[in-house]
């Protein structure tokens, strides 16, 4: 049992810095594009209609679901080998990855809303007056929960992605590209509707529509487990690659 904590902590430690580094080079990356933004809006270079209205926390905000689910592929293919060789088990890692998850999603909102008062305190920026802040009422605390959870869940449908190439090779692979799809659906309308645009060509989904917080959390939850389930048992038994 000591051994079996002593690998889950190990490997949640591990990856956590890891991720976290490459979260902290992400950052930056959005930093310097903000910063490039606000130059250009300064000088009448329209980026995009309303991006003028938006500050640090609401550029990342979107662009960090991205950046999960590609770590969260990542995770599959780079860390669950290496980590099986170096005679952690699949149960181990399962544990210190799902951990290690959680540890990055807690620590992205704190660093962004940290990031984001900073800036504000140099450019003078109202974060209550940016479209994304009025979504959510005005409440840093809900969005910022928003914000957890939903990355964690964009970093575990990565995994799952990544786990159905690595188990059952590119064209069965495919198939939970379709899954992540359905849940990723799933999700939008749980809480924002920000990929309506999309959907709305082929489902008849409304902005109109509205969900209570309840219902958003109590959803969240039943996708995490269920994608939990799902990644569990395509790894458990998942021949190594060399």
């Amino acid at each position: 049992m000591k051994k079996t904590s002593s690998a889950v902590t190990r490997v949640s430690t591990d990856m956590f810095i890891q991720q976290g580094s490459w979260a902290l080079g992400f950052l930056f990356i959005v930093l310097l594009i903000y910063i490039g933004v606000g130059i250009g809006t300064s000088v009448g270079v329209n980026v995009r209609e309303g991006i003028a209205e938006e500050d640090f926390f609401s550029i990342t905000y979107r662009s960090t679901k991205g950046f999960m689910l590609v770590i969260g592929i990542i995770s599959a293919y780079g860390f669950l080998s290496y980590y099986v060789r170096h005679g952690v088990t699949r149960k181990d890692f399962f544990n210190g990855a799902a951990v290690a998850a959680v540890y990055l999603s807690l620590a992205f909102p704190v660093v962004v809303g940290l990031g984001n008062w900073i800036i504000g305190m140099v450019t003078s920026h109202d974060a209550g007056s940016t479209p994304l802040m009025q979504e959510f009422d005005n409440s840093w605390l809900l969005m910022l929960a928003s914000y957890g959870i939903q990355i964690f869940i964009y970093y575990l449908m990565g995994w799952m992605i990544g786990s159905g190439f690595y188990r059952f090779g590119w064209i069965r692979g495919l198939g939970w590209i379709a899954v992540a799809l359905v849940l990723i659906g799933f999700m939008d309308a749980l809480w924002q509707f920000e990929l309506a645009s999309i959907w709305e060509q082929w489902l008849p989904v409304t902005t109109a529509f509205s969900v209570s917080l309840p219902v958003s959390l109590a959803g969240s939850v039943a996708v995490i487990l269920i994608i939990l389930i799902l990644i569990r048992l395509i790894t458990r038994r998942v021949t190594i690659k060399m």
